[in-house]
Order: C-alpha cells, then structure tokens, then sequence
C-alpha cells in the first residue's frame, strides 16, 4: 500500500489544537492493523507526538499485548484477517472482558455501516473511515484521554472534529 499524503499532515495544519501532553506524561498507545505501512505511519506520528506506541498486525498479537500492559488509547482496523472482518470490534470486546477502559477508535477502509451499533454497543470511542487525519485523530485520542483521566463526574469535551 502507498502511504497516503493525506495521512500524514502537520501541527502548523491546524493552528491554536492543543496536542501536546502534560509534562512528564506519555501516553501509551496500541495500533492494530494488519498493513506494515499503516502501522509504520502511525508509529512514527504517534511516537513524535510524545506516545509510547506498541503495534501489532494480528488479533493473537494485539491480545498478548492488551493482557501483559495497560495502554491509555487504541487504534484498530476492524478488519485483520481476510474473510474474517470483525477483529478490531474483538478487540474492543476483549478491553471490556479485562476490565480495561481506554478510549478506543476503531477503522475501516470499506463502508461498514451495520458495524457501527455493536461498535457503540462495546463503547468504542469512533469508528471511523480511513484516510483519516493522524493530527484530527490524535487531538481526538487526547481529548478522550484527558476524558478517562479526569472522571465521569467532569464534564464532557465537545467531540474533535
């Protein structure tokens, strides 16, 4: 796959987004996609950024992931394995099953629309159709982030985008 110039925009894009992370804190991150390019492009915006990015291509790879760290967001494709398709929904399902809750996106590159109600049934964070901006999509992992850390009793940031 060639990488998308879309994909990969700058800061000075879009002037006045706060994305920086408080000081001393680095977000940790898992990107779950079975294309090397994809998951080499958002490594190296991620890891710019300031987050610790762990990667992996399949469903096996992304579960011993999840249950040996705790990450603060994931980004998924749903679709991993050809003919197959849901995995990105699985591994949302399986946060739930370890009790983890991080803000969690969820991509596609096909239209997938009756995926959408068990994606929001599962608490994803977005579902969202590729190319998508990697500066809009870490302001939004940042706003959810901040989210989770300051509590259900605060209130809710305007949704990015």
């Amino acid at each position: 796959m060639a990488t998308d110039p879309q994909l990969i925009d700058s800061k000075e894009s879009y002037p006045g987004i706060g994305l920086a992370s408080p000081a001393g804190v680095c977000e940790r991150l898992l990107v779950v996609d079975d294309d090397d390019d994809v998951r080499r492009v958002y490594e190296s915006h991620f890891s710019g950024a300031g987050f610790e990015v762990q990667c992996a291509a399949t469903l096996q790879e992304a579960a011993e992931r999840l249950a040996g760290h705790t990450f603060d967001a994931v980004i998924a494709d749903i679709a991993l394995t050809p003919g197959v398709g849901s995995e990105g929904l699985a591994i949302a399902a399986y946060l739930r099953h370890l009790r983890q809750d991080p803000p969690v996106v969820v991509l596609t590159a096909y239209g997938a629309p009756d995926r959408a109600p068990a994606a929001a049934r599962l608490g994803v964070d977005a579902f969202l159709h590729k190319p998508v901006s990697l500066v809009w999509l870490e302001s939004l992992l940042r706003a959810r982030i901040d989210d989770r850390r300051r509590g259900p009793e605060a209130e809710p940031l305007a949704a990015a985008g």
